[in-house]
């Protein structure tokens, strides 16, 4: 582990490493470009006229890989950041994953009670919130 840079290091702004902001701009650029083509993707496969047979599986597979790459870019900020970082992080996804389990084992309930359904990126959308809840309550109550 690299030791955490001082705050008055030019190198670093708010304390944060360049190597932690070069790769977090990475991993926001690859889930950008990951969360467009998803959007996309979804709306083209959802609508009337859209792409059928192999087209359309050419477009879930097109989505998947771009999805894929925004994972190993996540996986390669946190095996190259520091150790507070990494625990920021990692109460992010813990939190996001209890709010999407909580949301997809709850809803259930809510939709036999008279709820409407809901699609399966619904769950997907909790995570996500919850993962940004999560880091930016480790981000205040550490840094």
């Amino acid at each position: 582990m690299r030791p955490r840079p001082d705050k008055a290091d030019p190198s670093a702004c708010d304390g944060v490493p360049p190597a932690d902001r070069r790769n977090g701009r990475r991993l926001m650029l690859a889930s950008l470009v990951w969360a467009i083509v998803f959007v996309s993707s979804t709306w083209l496969l959802e609508s009337a006229s859209g792409p059928t047979g192999i087209a359309a599986w050419v477009i879930a597979g097109v989505c998947t890989a771009l999805g894929l790459v925004a994972l190993a870019m996540f996986r390669r900020f946190l095996l190259d950041a520091d150790e507070l970082t990494r625990r920021i992080q990692l109460e992010g996804v813990a939190f996001g994953f209890g709010a999407g389990l909580l949301f997809s084992l709850t809803y259930g309930l809510f939709n036999d009670a008279g709820a409407p359904d809901v699609s399966i990126t619904h769950a997907g959308t909790v995570l996500i919130v919850g993962y940004m809840a999560g880091v930016l309550r480790a981000t205040r109550q550490y840094r």
